[in-house]
């Protein structure tokens, strides 16, 4: 058996093992969050493919109507999976960027067979819809790929104040191509319990899709948290689409809880995705240009910390992915996440 199966498996039946009884949960006093992520390979020890994202979020607190009377709130009221009319809204804001390079980047003219260079710079509005147990989030991203998307400029600029070896190979990077993502995600918080006064644990699967001209995939996983004052919320998330992260459920959410202002929660995370589209490897749509055979089925192992003193929050999670392209030269790939937010 796969050894990520026999890493997923374990998540997945966890619920049928253990109490599911409701947590009490207080007055809702949701607040604003605003993330900052930070990715890079250097976490991972390595300095390929998948090597480096930024990305800012800003979340709302909770939006008692989604938008004013008229055109705006028509709209809004008219999209899918977002509107129970029991849940709290938020909406949410996010500029990021991504960069991708093959792993030999001393080269002038890079390996065919190798990953293509390429950038990925957009912006993202989401809405999300979420109850005690349960988060919608739909989210659209917006941006451009190539030599507009400034990813080969702020490597190279960052590679020479570091230092480090220019990356020679950018002139070959995919062409410019507006992009476009629709992205839907759902998660449940199924299992949410305190073990002891302050120690509690919570597994939250998810399963979503993404669909457009720069990833198109289903994707299903889940993520199981183990600490003391475990925030009220739906747990870590990593820079991809639909990780629009969550506000807190409730005020027993440490971040804003009038009684205990402190959490530290270890996790385990693991998220597969069939991908039919993936523009960093088939390359761009509708011109000739760079590309790999990509795998299929792709799946990321992930596991790391968090940290809570007051309203800030600050997270560590490492990564492991299999291969995402036939020619891949290792078995997988490593890169670290961090990620500090604070709530209003």
């Amino acid at each position: 058996m796969p050894r990520f199966i026999r890493i997923l498996l374990p998540l997945i039946l966890c619920p049928w093992f253990l109490r599911a009884d409701d947590v009490p949960v207080t007055h809702a006093e949701t607040a604003p969050v605003f993330t900052l992520y930070f990715e890079n390979d250097f976490f991972g020890g390595t300095d390929r493919h998948y090597t480096n994202g930024v990305k800012f979020s800003w979340l709302t607190r909770d939006l008692a109507s989604w938008a004013p009377e008229g055109w705006r709130k028509n709209f809004v009221d008219a999209l899918p999976f977002v509107n129970r009319p029991d849940a709290q809204k938020d909406l949410g804001f996010a500029f990021g960027q991504n960069m991708y390079t093959p792993q030999d980047r001393d080269r002038v003219v890079p390996d065919p067979t190798d990953r293509p260079y390429a950038g990925w710079s957009y912006l993202e509005l989401s809405f999300l819809s979420k109850t005690e147990t349960l988060l919608d989030t739909l989210s659209l991203q917006a941006g451009m790929v190539g030599p507009h998307s400034y990813a080969g400029d702020v490597q190279r600029a960052v590679h020479r104040w570091t230092g480090n070896a220019r990356p020679n190979g950018w002139e070959y990077q995919l062409k410019d191509e507006p992009g476009v993502n629709i992205v839907y995600e759902r998660k449940w918080r199924l299992y949410a319990r305190a073990l002891s006064d302050t120690l509690g644990a919570d597994f939250i699967p998810h399963a979503g899709a993404s669909l457009g001209n720069i990833q198109t995939y289903a994707n299903a996983g889940g993520t199981l948290r183990l600490g003391f004052n475990l925030p009220s919320d739906f747990g870590v998330q990593l820079i991809r689409p639909g990780g629009a992260g969550s506000t807190p459920i409730d005020d027993l959410d440490p971040r804003v809880s009038p009684h205990k202002n402190w959490s530290f929660f270890i996790f385990g995370a693991a998220d597969g995705r069939a991908v039919a589209r993936d523009i960093f490897l088939d390359g761009n749509t509708w011109r000739d240009g760079p590309h790999v055979n990509k795998e299929p089925l792709v799946a990321d192992l992930s596991w790391g910390a968090g940290l809570i003193a007051g309203r800030w929050q600050l997270t560590f999670t490492q990564v492991q992915r299999t291969k995402e392209f036939k020619t891949e030269r290792e078995s997988s790939d490593k890169f670290g996440s961090v990620t500090l937010s604070r709530a209003f």
